[in-house]
C-alpha cells in the first residue's frame, strides 16, 4: 500500500466536525440516573465514551469509517480490497438503499458522478419504501392477527405508510421513536401500529373464566414488551416474565415495572387524526340533520299507517328517577321467536349537575350479572358478557338464554343508586315483549317499563309482512322501504363519519394496577410495581398512581437521553446491517450476554456517538457509510483473506449477498418494465382472501394494483407468499431482525417455472422489441444491461443469441431473470 506522501484525513483538518460535542451532558446524565455507579460490566451496559479515531495516514481513508476497519485489518495483517469499478458501484447502491436495478440510462447518468449520486438515492421516496421493511421485520407487523383465526386487521397499513414517510422524511430517530410510544399525545397516531404489530388472540376466542382472561391479558402485554425491548433496547426483557433474566441483569421486577408503562394499552382501531379526520368532523352535522329528517319522515309515515317504529340493534328505556340496588329486564317474546339474546346491558345512574353519567352496571364499576339460564355457546356459567363494556359483535360474545321463550338477565349494583335509564344492544335477537324491574333498597321490586310490540307467533304460518302491512297499499310499501333504505344508508354514513377515519393502534384507557406474579402464573399474584424501565439501565419510577401517558413519555424520554448505554448503538447496529449484509453485532436485537459480542467495539461507539451528535440523522449515517471505502471496494475474494476470515467480519472486501425476497420481485417488475410505483394506501393481495383459517389460494396474474412493490402487499401473518416466500421472506410469526439466506431447489424452480415470473419476461422481451428493434444481437446487449447492468461477454452474446434465435427473445429473458448475477448485490 502507497504511503510515501502524507495524508492527512479530514477529521485532522477539521476537529470540528468530527468531535462529539455532547460528552458533558452523557455525563450528566450517567451522574444522575445511576449509571456511574453501575456494576455490571457487560460491555453494551457500559455507558458510550469519546472514542478517538486511529490516526492513520493512508489515501485509502475516506472518512473515520475506514480508519478503524483499516487499523483493524493491519492488526491481523490483511490488505482491503481496491476500489470496486463505477459500473458495480452504482448497481450496488441502488439495489442497497432503493432494493431496485438502476436503469440503463440511470447507470450511464451515475457512473461517473457517484457522490451525487449518494443525495440522489437519499432524496428519493424509494429509499423509504426500501428500508422500511428492515423495520418490519424486526417488529413482525402483520395485517393479520395470527394464532388460530388469523383474522384481518384491515386499518393495520397506515402504520406501513407512516413508517415509510417517516424515513423519507429523515425524522430524528428520537421523535421516531417517541411517537411509536406515545404518537397519541402529538397527533400521530399511525404510529403506535408499533406497539401492537404482534400476534394476539381476538375477545372472542378467549373464555370468560378469570384466569383465562388474565392468561390472555399478559399474553398480548408480552408481545408489547418483546417488540419494545427488542426493537429499542436490543435486549431479550421477554425472557423475564417467568423469572429473572438467566443471563442479563433484568430482573422478574424489571419485567413487570415495564409491563405496568403499558398496563393501559388494548389492541384495536383508534380515530386516525388529520386532515381527513378534520373532513369528516366538518361533514357530520349535515350527516345528523339528515338522519333527523328521515327519521321525523319515516316516523310521521309510520303513525298515519298505524305501524310501530322500527327496531334498532340498541334500545333505551328511560322513567323517572328513583333508588336501586338491582336491575331485571325479563324478555318474553323475541322479534323472530329465538332464544333471547343480548350482547351489553346498561344501567345509567342520574348525576349531580355538570357530571357526566356512569354506567353502574359496568364489572368495572361493581355491576354483577346473573340470568336464568345461558347457551352452551356462551363458554361459561356467567353471563359477564353482559356488562363487560363490550358491545361490537366483532370483539365479544352475547349473552343467549338457553332455550326460547321467557328469559331474564339481572344486574346487582355495588351499592343503591339514583338511576333513571336503562339501555342495552340486541344480541342474537331483538326483545318485543319485555319488562324492565327495578328493586328498592328494601327489597321489592318495581315494574318501571312493559313493553309489547305486535309480532307473529313462531307457530303463525303468515309472513311478518302479512301482519304488519296487511293494510298497507303496495305503493305505500313501497314508499316505507325507500324510506327504510334511505333511513339505513343515511345512519351508516352519520355513524362512520362520527367514528372518524380508523387505523389499528395502540388504544389507551386508565391503566389497571399492574402485579408481580410469581413464576408467570397469572393468578399467584405478589404485590403491586410502579412503571419504570429495568433498574440496571437508571433509577426512575413514577408511583402506582402515575396516569397515561406520563409512562409512556416517561419511557420514550429515557431511552432518547443521550446517556443511555443501548438505544445508539442498537439503530446504527441495524442500519450497517443492512449495507454490508451482517451487523457490527451479529445478534442485532440481543446486546446481552448471549448475544455477540462487536467485530469493531469502537467503531460501533464512535458511530453512536457521531449518530448522536448530528441529530439521530439516519440519512447522514447512511452517508457516511455509503462515502467510505470500506463499501465502495471490491468484492473479489483473495484465497489468503479467506484463510483469515472467511465470512469478510473484518470487510477486507465487500461481501456480496443475495437479495430478499422483496427485491428480487421488485427488481422483476422493474426490468420489465411493469412495476407501479404507486406509493401508499391499502394494500394489494397475494392470496384470494386476506385473512382466517382455510387454506389460502394464490393468485398466479395481477392487475395494475398487485404490480406495486411488494411491501404494499397486504401481509398474513404466517403464511409464506409464492414463489418469493421460498427466499427466506419472514412471515411474521417472530420478530426477524436477521433474514437467513438459504440456497434450495424451490428457489430455482420458483423462478424458472412460475407463471408470474413467465409471464415477467414475456413482457421484458416485448419492451426489449419495442426499444431495440429488431436486430437481434442489440436486443440481447439492451436486455443484459436492463438485467444485470453490464454488457454481455462475446460468449454470453454468442450462446443468448442462440438461444433467442432457436427459443425466442422470451427465454433470454427467462434467463437473466434466473442468473446468480440478477438477485445478488454486487
Amino acid at each position: 500500500m502507497n504511503t510515501t506522501h502524507v495524508h492527512r484525513p479530514p477529521w485532522q483538518t477539521n476537529p470540528a466536525r468530527f468531535r462529539p460535542g455532547h460528552w458533558l451532558g452523557i455525563l450528566l446524565f450517567m451522574l444522575c440516573s445511576g449509571f456511574a455507579a453501575e456494576t455490571e460490566t457487560h460491555w453494551s451496559l457500559q455507558p458510550l465514551r469519546p472514542v478517538a479515531v486511529p490516526d492513520l495516514q493512508d489515501p485509502w481513508i475516506a472518512n473515520p469509517i475506514d480508519a478503524f476497519i483499516l487499523a483493524r485489518l493491519r492488526s491481523e495483517g490483511l490488505p482491503p480490497s481496491p476500489p470496486a469499478d463505477a459500473q458495480t458501484l452504482v448497481r450496488r447502491m441502488f439495489l442497497v438503499m432503493h432494493g431496485l436495478p438502476p436503469s440503463p440510462d440511470e447507470r450511464i447518468r451515475w457512473e461517473s458522478d457517484t457522490k451525487d449520486l449518494v443525495d440522489f438515492l437519499l432524496q428519493s421516496p424509494r429509499y423509504g419504501e426500501r428500508w422500511a421493511q428492515h423495520w418490519l421485520d424486526v417488529i413482525r407487523w402483520a395485517e393479520t392477527v395470527g394464532f388460530e383465526t388469523n383474522s384481518p386487521r384491515p386499518n393495520a397499513w397506515p402504520y406501513r405508510d407512516w413508517l415509510i414517510d417517516s424515513l423519507n422524511a429523515d425524522k430524528p430517530y428520537a421523535r421516531f421513536l417517541f411517537e411509536q410510544l406515545a404518537g397519541d399525545t402529538v397527533g400521530e397516531d399511525a404510529a403506535l401500529g408499533f406497539l401492537v404489530a404482534g400476534p394476539a388472540n381476538l375477545p372472542g376466542q378467549i373464555g370468560r373464566d378469570e384466569e383465562s382472561m388474565r392468561q390472555a391479558r399478559q399474553d398480548e402485554l408480552d408481545e408489547v414488551i418483546r417488540t419494545v425491548g427488542q426493537a429499542f433496547f436490543g435486549l431479550t426483557l421477554g425472557c423475564a416474565r417467568c423469572h429473572d433474566h438467566k443471563f442479563d441483569p433484568i430482573t422478574a421486577r424489571d419485567y413487570y415495572s415495564m409491563q405496568a408503562i403499558f398496563a393501559g394499552l388494548r389492541y384495536g382501531d383508534r380515530r386516525w387524526r388529520g386532515t381527513e379526520n378534520d373532513r369528516w368532523t366538518a361533514e357530520l352535522p349535515e350527516a345528523a340533520r339528515k338522519v333527523a329528517a328521515l327519521e321525523n319522515e319515516l316516523g310521521g309515515l309510520q303513525c298515519s299507517l298505524g305501524l310501530l317504529p322500527s327496531l334498532a340493534d340498541q334500545q333505551e328505556e328511560q322513567f323517572r328517577p328513583m333508588i336501586a340496588t338491582a336491575v331485571r329486564m325479563r324478555i318474553n317474546a323475541t322479534a323472530n321467536g329465538s332464544e333471547p339474546s343480548l350482547y351489553e346491558f346498561e344501567v345509567w345512574n342520574r348525576p349531580t349537575p355538570g357530571e357526566p353519567p356512569v354506567n353502574v352496571a359496568l364489572v368495572a364499576n361493581g355491576g354483577r350479572s346473573s340470568a336464568s339460564s345461558f347457551a352452551l355457546e356462551n363458554q361459561t356459567r356467567h353471563p359477564d358478557n353482559l356488562n363487560d363494556g363490550t358491545s361490537d359483535p366483532r370483539l365479544a360474545f352475547p349473552w343467549k338464554a338457553a332455550k326460547g321463550g321467557s328469559a331474564w338477565i339481572q344486574i346487582d349494583l355495588k351499592q343503591p343508586t339514583r338511576i333513571d335509564r336503562v339501555t342495552w344492544s340486541r344480541g342474537m335477537s331483538v326483545p318485543v315483549d319485555y319488562e324492565i324491574q327495578i328493586q328498592d333498597s328494601q327489597g321489592s321490586w318495581q315494574t318501571v317499563a312493559n313493553t309489547r310490540r305486535r309480532f307473529p307467533r313462531r307457530d303463525d304460518q303468515r309472513k311478518p309482512a302479512d301482519l304488519a302491512l296487511e293494510d298497507v297499499s303496495p305503493e305505500q310499501q313501497e314508499t316505507l322501504a325507500g324510506l327504510l333504505a334511505d333511513l339505513r344508508s343515511a345512519q351508516a354514513r352519520k355513524t362512520r363519519l362520527a367514528a372518524g377515519p380508523q387505523v389499528y393502534g395502540a388504544v389507551f384507557s386508565t391503566p389497571e394496577p399492574t402485579w408481580l406474579i410469581n413464576r408467570g402464573d397469572p393468578m399467584q399474584r405478589v404485590e403491586t410495581v410502579p412503571p419504570s424501565a429495568p433498574a440496571a439501565l437508571g433509577n426512575w419510577s413514577l408511583g402506582n398512581n402515575s396516569q397515561e401517558p406520563d409512562a409512556r413519555i416517561a419511557l420514550a424520554r429515557h431511552l432518547t437521553n443521550p446517556g443511555h448505554p443501548l438505544t445508539a448503538r442498537v439503530i446504527v447496529n441495524r442500519v450497517w446491517q443492512h449495507h454490508f449484509g451482517t451487523g457490527l453485532v451479529t445478534t442485532p436485537s440481543d446486546f446481552g450476554k448471549m448475544g455477540s459480542r462487536p467485530s469493531h467495539p469502537e467503531l460501533l461507539d464512535w458511530l453512536a456517538a457521531e449518530f448522536l451528535r448530528t441529530g439521530g440523522s439516519l440519512k447522514r449515517l447512511h452517508r457516511l457509510i455509503l462515502e467510505s471505502n470500506t463499501f465502495r471496494q471490491a468484492n473479489t475474494p483473495r484465497a489468503e483473506c479467506i484463510a483469515r476470515d472467511a465470512d469478510t467480519r473484518l470487510l477486507w472486501r465487500f461481501p456480496p449477498r443475495r437479495l430478499d425476497a422483496e427485491a428480487i420481485r421488485d427488481s422483476i417488475l422493474t426490468v420489465a418494465g411493469t412495476l407501479n410505483r404507486k406509493m401508499g394506501g391499502v394494500g394489494f393481495d397475494f392470496f384470494k382472501q386476506k385473512g382466517g383459517l382455510s387454506d389460502y389460494t394464490p393468485h398466479e396474474t395481477f392487475p395494475a394494483e398487485g404490480l406495486r412493490r411488494m411491501i404494499y402487499a397486504t401481509k398474513i401473518r404466517m403464511q409464506s407468499v409464492e414463489i418469493f416466500g421460498a427466499f427466506d421472506c419472514p412471515d411474521a410469526g417472530q420478530m426477524k431482525p436477521t433474514r437467513s439466506r438459504s440456497i434450495t431447489p424451490i428457489q430455482s424452480l420458483g423462478l424458472m417455472n412460475s407463471p408470474f415470473v413467465n409471464h415477467q419476461a414475456s413482457l421484458f422481451a416485448n419492451r426489449i422489441r419495442h426499444d431495440a428493434g429488431t436486430n437481434l444481437e442489440t436486443q440481447v446487449t439492451l436486455a443484459m444491461d436492463h438485467a444485470l447492468g453490464r454488457p454481455a461477454s462475446p460468449g454470453e452474446l454468442l450462446s443468448l443469441k442462440e438461444l433467442a434465435g432457436e427459443h425466442g427473445l422470451e427465454q433470454v429473458c427467462r434467463v437473466l431473470f434466473n442468473a446468480n448475477e440478477f438477485v445478488h448485490i454486487p
